[in-house]
């Protein structure tokens, strides 16, 4: 099974165990420019999974550029034990370590290093907006340079290769790009003129390494807009690269900072969207080629690589969300492996915002060098009862039972995963039964006792006498958010619309004081039945949360194509009957709606928390988790569940 994924392969002098790579990312794990404990314990866990090759992001090879503060200070010597404790954990098992240097360019901005940003031309990045300075000659010899002693400190520290990024955030690639690159002199126009300057840094880095290390870039493929790099010119740039017989590997890159939505691609975007241009850089070069993007799957890597399309396939998310996935695929364990959902809250939403690196399916990422979830077993082993078997539930459960408690796990509906199976109804969300269908799977290998249709009250806990209950009976949307007369059925919530509890008219007004998914997938959903929606908002846009994660332009995109019209700034103060009294919040102006068939209301949810007062007092030991506390994303839910069951 996967003889494919599971074969060796030479990169240049350097064997990888088999063709699994963890590709460069963002963490914000790095503690005043220095690898973290975090760092060690988090990529061991990943090679002990079973990666052939891990890829080690965020090293700052400048210190004039630093996007962003916590970055790993490559440049400097003292980071050299730093690489070598983290080199060598990986090293524990036969996983090899590449360094992954990169200049950011003008995708970047002053407010760290409070100098210029350095960029081909002198223009603006459209998400950064800081014009860069125009490159002199002696700064693009000062950053040939940084690259290459950067180079060498990696090696130093115990790194089997380098990778030099020329990918969708790097300088090297604004250099090579005619859309960004509009210079007159020898670094610019004519494609041998553009690639001047990366194959300086290719040459440097290869007399400073030497000839026994992996050597590869990060190529940007196809810009994927109006007079960027395309396919076509990739290809040839990959044949230069290859004839300079320094390069062992390509890693296929595509999108740029003007189509972000496929750099942070969601469970919207499909699968496999970049295996063409990824085939036609394979095609045009004999060098091994790393294809990656929304290869959702051990399968369908190893098909991709048994097609030739590449020969080592890019992971990020999905080892993000499971480490032992290579482990588990090998083992033909299918169904263990923890399927990442492409949801984007954990991981990319918590990067963009400085946050450190998560997984709203895995609450150990960024926890690895503290986990306890395999700690020594309680001292007393005790009765516990869950009270909801949503994801909160379902952990909680799993966790307690793991660590030998005898576990009943309570649910007053037929089936198990609370509201994660309503947003699978949404437009575009069933991806999210992933995360039902493996709580579910890792509690079915555990001597839990699952009791359904059973509406747990004060009386049954008194009489049942357990030792712990934990109450993870989750939210329910506010009853009357605003002031007013109104109800079922001209104006209901989103919870009514999926569980489809009363019927939608065909002219709707939707009142999206949630910002996300929640509100946004709804909509969708309405539309493609052919409703007439209008969305308001006291929010700045229409899906201000889907911001962070990277979901904001296709859905937005899918919204008004569908012919959703947005209206913003807007607060709706009152509601009488299906008329609706609302308020500009910068201009004061009263505003009202009507002659709509239904309003849909998605103004916050409220925890459900009745039994756990009930219970306060009576029963020893109590906790709740989740939405029950307070109404949260499900990262929360799952991340307090295992804690909680840690602690029982």
């Amino acid at each position: 099974m996967f003889d494919h994924l599971f074969s060796p392969i030479d990169l240049g002098k350097m064997v990888l165990p088999n063709r699994i790579g963890f590709l460069a990312h963002r963490t914000n794990f790095a503690e005043k420019g220095c690898v973290s404990d975090r760092h060690t314990a988090y990529y061991r866990q990943r090679a002990k999974g079973g990666c052939g090759l891990i890829i080690i992001g965020e090293l700052c090879i400048d210190p004039d550029d630093r996007p962003w503060e916590a970055m790993i200070d490559a440049y400097d010597s003292r980071v050299i034990k730093g690489f070598q404790t983290l080199t060598g954990a990986i090293h524990e098992y036969e996983t090899k370590v590449f360094a992954n240097l990169n200049h950011h360019g003008f995708q970047s901005s002053g407010a760290i290093t409070r100098k210029a940003c350095l960029a081909p031309s002198a223009q603006s990045d459209i998400a950064f907006g800081e014009t860069g300075k125009s490159m002199e000659l002696h700064e693009i010899r000062s950053v040939v340079m940084a690259v290459a002693q950067s180079a060498a400190l990696a090696v130093a520290g115990g790194f089997d290769g380098i990778e030099i990024d020329m990918g969708p955030y790097s300088l090297l690639r604004q250099f090579l790009s005619p859309l960004s690159n509009h210079r007159q002199d020898e670094y610019g126009q004519s494609l041998e003129n553009r690639m001047r300057f990366p194959l300086a840094v290719v040459h440097a880095v290869r007399e400073q390494v030497g000839p026994d290390v992996s050597l590869g870039i990060r190529l940007c493929a196809d810009e994927i807009f109006w007079g960027a790099i395309t396919p076509e010119e990739s290809c040839e740039m990959a044949k230069i690269f290859e004839r300079t017989t320094q390069v062992d590997f390509i890693n296929v890159a595509v999108g740029t900072y003007y189509n972000l939505h496929m750099q942070m691609a969601s469970m919207h975007t499909p699968d496999k969207f970049a295996l063409e241009t990824t085939r036609q850089i394979k095609g045009s070069i004999a060098l091994p080629v790393i294809g990656g993007y929304q290869m959702a799957s051990p399968k369908m890597a190893d098909e991709g690589i048994g097609k030739k399309d590449f020969d080592v396939v890019g992971f990020i998310r999905n080892l993000i969300c499971d480490p032992k996935m290579p482990e588990k695929a090998l083992n033909g364990d299918i169904k263990a492996i923890r399927s990442c959902v492409r949801d984007n809250n954990g991981c990319i939403g918590r990067i963009n915002q400085s946050k450190i690196l998560g997984c709203i399916q895995n609450p150990g990422v960024g926890f690895e060098h503290q986990d306890k979830t395999n700690r020594i077993k309680p001292d007393v082993f005790k009765t516990v009862w869950v009270v909801g078997a949503g994801p909160a539930g379902l952990e909680v459960a799993r966790v307690a039972s793991h660590r030998g408690h005898t576990v009943t796990l309570y649910e007053k509906n037929t089936v198990l995963g609370g509201q994660i199976n309503l947003q699978c109804k949404a437009a575009g969300r069933k991806p999210m039964e992933e995360v039902v269908r493996y709580l579910r799977y890792r509690l079915g290998k555990r001597d839990v006792r699952v009791v359904t249709k059973t509406q747990v009250t004060k009386e049954f806990v008194k009489q049942g006498q357990p030792d712990v209950v934990v109450i993870a009976t989750g939210s329910v949307p506010c009853e009357k958010p605003v002031d007013g007369n109104y109800g079922p059925p001209f104006v209901i919530n989103v919870r009514d619309v999926l569980e489809e509890k009363f019927p939608v008219g065909d002219r709707v007004l939707f009142v999206d004081e949630n910002g996300g998914h929640h509100a946004t997938a709804t909509v969708e959903l309405l539309a493609d039945q052919g409703k007439k929606i209008d969305m308001v908002t006291s929010d700045l846009f229409i899906g201000i949360g889907l911001a962070p994660i990277g979901d904001l332009y296709l859905t937005r995109q899918r919204l008004l194509q569908k012919g959703v019209t947005f209206t913003t700034n807007v607060r709706v103060e009152k509601i009488d009957g299906n008329l609706v009294h609302a308020r500009h919040i910068y201009t004061n102006e009263f505003i009202e709606y009507k002659d709509y068939d239904t309003i849909v209301l998605d103004m916050g949810d409220k925890a459900d928390d009745s039994l756990y007062f009930q219970l306060k007092g009576m029963v020893n030991e109590l906790y709740r988790i989740g939405d029950s506390v307070a109404p949260r994303g499900i990262d929360m839910a799952i991340l307090e569940a295992r804690r909680t069951g840690e602690i029982i």
